[in-house]
Parts: structure tokens; sequence; C-alpha cells
């Protein structure tokens, strides 16, 4: 059969074999086939590849310096084939081979056992990772993960499949001996440090902004770069931020440990997103994001709503 490259591998299989038996009629019993085929295969084989493989003025016949090459070459696509052909017939093709996902940290908290538990059933091996969620973006366009559970949809790009997970809004976390109300921000700046999450995130970005939009810029003394550090700052009296139930929650600091307050602002949401490449997974992406929402339907949502009611009516889960 032909092929752009001059032979297949069958083609090398033949040589191969007459190759190692130097004698045509012998090979031809070894593979069952008739010395007629096999001289053809071979001629067909030497005028594909505009060479002479075997020297047949000789008996026994030998190779060419060509011949030899080949066979050098021909032992290691053979072997590398046979080693595909038996991975295939061994493998359980039932389950992915390995899935890599990209979360947030939040969600990588509150669903992480969710997450392995399913991976672990759909894959032959799993990894997952969190950082920075733009970072999460350019890993998933790049074929670097698989999945990412982010606050950056990537709405941009159409190929894209997409289940929301949680809506949730901004908040504002003050230190529980913080008694006064909060008429603004910039009153609020004023008597207390502000406690910023990195502007590098995407979570630091849309802070950044609504306070520019707020006309509030609170100097820039204390920066910290996950949740759970910011979270602690405010529960020892450091100071306040803005950040998300879900962060909270995260963070492992009870919620009796800090308040939070309403924005004194026009509202700020957060919209967290699991989002695959389409039809690669099967029905992976939709079934951690059904386990995501469960979970958090059933260990976050009650826990928070226990402490602070009045959030309830904010929260969305799922689509």
């Amino acid at each position: 059969m032909a092929t752009r490259f001059g032979f297949d591998l069958r083609a090398l299989e033949l040589f191969a074999q007459v190759a190692k038996s130097g004698n045509m009629s012998l090979a031809a019993q070894q593979l069952g086939m008739t010395q007629s085929s096999i001289s053809q295969s071979l001629a067909n084989l030497e005028e594909a590849l505009q060479t002479t493989l075997f020297d047949r003025s000789v008996r026994p016949m030998k190779l060419t310096t060509a011949g030899r090459f080949l066979q050098d070459r021909s032992s290691q696509l053979l072997s590398e084939a046979q080693k595909t052909s038996l991975a295939i017939k061994q493998a359980d093709f039932t389950r992915l081979r390995h899935i890599k996902i990209a979360v947030v940290d939040s969600i990588a908290t509150a669903v992480g056992r969710s997450l392995v538990n399913a991976l672990k059933n759909r894959a032959q091996d799993w990894s997952i990772s969190t950082g920075l969620s733009h970072l999460h973006g350019h890993a998933l366009l790049a074929r670097n993960v698989d999945i990412i559970i982010s606050d950056d949809a990537l709405e941009d790009y159409p190929d894209l499949t997409r289940y929301h997970i949680l809506r949730e809004p901004f908040v504002l976390a003050l230190p529980n001996d913080y008694s006064q109300p909060v008429d603004s921000l910039a009153t609020l700046t004023s008597q207390l440090d502000f406690i910023r999450y990195s502007s590098h995130s995407l979570i630091g970005s849309s802070i950044e902004r609504h306070l520019r939009r707020a006309h509030t810029e609170p100097p820039e003394r204390l920066q910290l770069d996950n949740t759970s550090a910011i979270v602690a700052s405010v529960s020892a009296g450091l100071g306040w931020t803005i950040t998300t139930p879900l962060c909270v929650f995260q963070s492992g600091i009870k919620l009796q440990n800090i308040q939070l307050r309403r924005l004194p602002t026009e509202p700020l949401f957060r919209s967290l997103t699991l989002t695959a490449r389409s039809g690669e997974l099967g029905d992976l992406p939709q079934k951690i994001a059904e386990d995501s929402v469960s979970i958090l339907g059933r260990h976050f949502l009650p826990a928070l709503t226990e402490e602070q009611p009045w959030l309830e009516d904010q929260l969305t889960l799922g689509d």
C-alpha cells in the first residue's frame, strides 16, 4: 500500500524478516506467504524508496548499505508499533487518561474532596492545582490544563463549554470590635487600614476597580497574596477588607470571629464557572460541576446562612 513515506509498517515487517533470515523462501514460510509475494513486496518497497536494499547478485543475497540503514531504523519503528499496539489492547479507554484541573483556592477547599472522587472514578491519572485565575485561563487555552473553575469564564472564546457554579456578592469583612455603622468606604478607610488582595489576581483587580468607582483610594499599606492571610489579618484586628463569603469560608476562620456586612456602595458580585474545551472529556465537566454545586449546597450554604441569614437571597448556585 503506497503512502507518502514510501512504505508502511507491513512492508517494513516483511523487509525486516527477510533481512534477518537472509532468505526469501525461509521468510515466506515464517510469515505464511508465498515467495513470489515476498519478492514483489520487496521490489515495490525498493521502487518506492528509489534505492536498492538487497544485493541479489550473490548467494545468499546481502543487504546493501541502504538496506543496513533501513534495517536499523525499521527495528526501532516496529518496536514502537508493537508497544503502541499492546498499550491500546491493554488500556481501559472507558476511563480518561491524565486529567489536569486548575481551580481558585476557595473552590479547592470547599469542594476539593468531590473533585478528587469524580476524577478517581473517571480518569486513570489526575492532578489539581490552584493559583491566580488569569493564569488558569491561559493554561486552558494553551492545553496545559483540561478544566478550570475560576472567576474568568473566558467569554470571548466560543469553543468552550461552561457550567455556572456560584454567584456570590462581595462583602465587607471587619474586625469584631468595630462597632460603628459603615455609611461610606471613605469613612471606613479613615478609621481602619485596608487589607488588599494582590493586584495581579482577578479578585484583587475587581475590588480595585470597585474602589475607584466609589472614589475611594485606600493607602497601599497591607497587600497579601492569599485569602487565608487576609481574613486572618482582619480577625486579628489589623484592618478591613472586601472579599466574598466563599473566600471567608475557605479561609478556615470561623464566621463568629469577624463581621460580614453589606457594601455601602452599589453591589458587586463574583461568578465562579467551570470551563472546559468542548467535546473532549465526555460528561466529566458536567459531572464535576453538578458535584461542586451539590457540595456547596450541602455544606457552604447552610453554614453561611446560619450565621449570616441576610446573604441567602444574594447567593445563586448552578445554572
